[in-house]
């Protein structure tokens, strides 16, 4: 009997270890196609690495990096804010809910590690996205139509998802694929795949040709210059180099249809700023960057408290008279996450956030797959709050937890 029951435990035991090596990766596969799934797949991931951590009573090495600790203050002194901050309960209660993120990274980083499933995660990630990238091919030529699917979701995405947007926004689905793109060909070097070149290059088209959104070219460019300096610039491979650097002249060209629609958008926004006119996307962010100064000059040291940041866009426009749809400006969302922060913390939250980059670059410097996260991110904190958003904030937390593991950063 007693041999019986051990060998249930030990079945128990191995099937609960093969599921939670699962957990993450099937994070990663969703990330892109279903929020829902993403969220609970990333939470039991969390809670599973919690309970271990309580068993074995090994919390010592839960804070093993230095951004890890930064994030763990910005959220920390995010709650203890409550005491004095003007945001209203609302407010308060949805920035804390995105900016727990911060909490989840030393656990999924452990989780990653004591599974020993990076390979797995990254496998999932681009299997996922060769899905998503498939229906954005078909959606984006007629093939399908994905209306039905949207209603039915209540997905009210007017506005924010594109013709090759499929789940996301279109500012997501490009900074996601930008670093699937670069992710791509990492993975075809090192395990000599010649279809994740093609994959890669089909990521690339999607974001210039065909999806919307600014952030998502300067991201891709980026990217672009960095696989050709870290993996073609030696003789041998002087086609690949000479190859992406046409294709991505090409993506500047009168050939690219789609960017020259964003340089038409970009610049009837720049005129509707000069007249004094905030409706639009440029214009919104001015204005919310306009705010985010005036928020700091009024609240220097330690800000105005988590979830301020709607509240003082409302008393903004009561004082002034501004050119701008009250119901597109009036925002907790700034779209900027040096102006979340400043307002939030003040100069000592923002110095916070900072150094969190500051962490993510240092020790990134030289490491393919390092450097292209801290370049999301950095590059993205200027244009949208990363971690407000909900599947953003979740991509970063996932891809920093994995690609500062130590195997990526040798």
């Amino acid at each position: 009997m007693n041999e019986y029951i051990q060998k249930t435990k030990g079945f128990n035991k191995f099937n609960i270890c093969n599921l939670e090596k699962l957990f993450l990766p099937l994070a990663a596969f969703f990330l892109l196609i279903s929020t829902a799934l993403l969220n609970v797949f990333v939470l039991l991931a969390v809670i599973c690495t919690i309970m271990h951590l309580i068993y074995e009573r090994s919390f010592s090495d839960l804070i093993s990096k230095k951004f890890m600790l930064y994030g763990l203050l910005i959220f920390l002194f995010l709650a203890m804010s409550l005491y004095f901050t003007i945001g209203d309960v609302d407010s308060i209660i949805s920035s804390l809910k995105k900016y727990i993120k911060f909490l989840y990274i030393p656990f999924l980083y452990i989780n990653i590690n004591r599974n020993k499933n990076s390979d797995l995660v990254i496998k999932y990630f681009i299997a996922g996205g060769v899905v998503v990238l498939f229906m954005s091919y078909l959606k984006y030529f007629n093939f399908v139509d994905l209306k039905p699917i949207y209603d039915y979701y209540n997905m009210n995405l007017v506005g924010t998802i594109t013709q090759a947007s499929v789940f996301q926004t279109s500012i997501v689905h490009g900074a996601i694929f930008s670093f699937i793109s670069y992710l791509s060909i990492f993975v075809a070097k090192r395990d000599n795949n010649k279809w994740l070149y093609i994959f890669s290059a089909l990521c690339l088209i999607n974001i210039f040709f065909m999806n919307d959104s600014r952030n998502s070219y300067i991201i891709a460019s980026i990217f672009i210059f960095l696989i050709i300096y870290y993996h073609f610039y030696k003789i041998k491979y002087l086609f690949t180099t000479l190859s992406l650097l046409v294709t991505f002249f090409i993506f500047l060209s009168p050939i690219s249809e789609n960017l020259i629609k964003s340089m038409h958008d970009t610049n009837k926004d720049i005129k509707l700023l000069i007249d004094k006119n905030y409706t639009s996307s440029i214009g919104l962010r001015t204005l919310w960057l306009s705010i985010g100064i005036q928020n700091l000059n009024d609240e220097p040291i330690l800000g105005s408290g988590v979830g301020s940041y709607k509240n003082s866009v409302q008393h903004f426009l009561e004082k002034n008279t501004i050119n701008v749809k009250h119901d597109l400006a009036i925002s907790n969302n700034p779209h900027n996450e040096f102006v979340s922060m400043s307002t939030q913390l003040g100069l000592f939250g923002l110095s916070l956030y900072i150094l969190f980059l500051y962490s993510l670059f240092k020790e990134a410097r030289k490491r393919y797959l390092a450097i292209g996260a801290f370049v999301i991110i950095f590059v993205s904190s200027f244009f949208n709050s990363v971690f407000y958003d909900n599947v953003f904030g979740l991509f970063i937390v996932i891809m920093l937890s994995l690609v500062y593991q130590k195997n990526y950063l040798e």
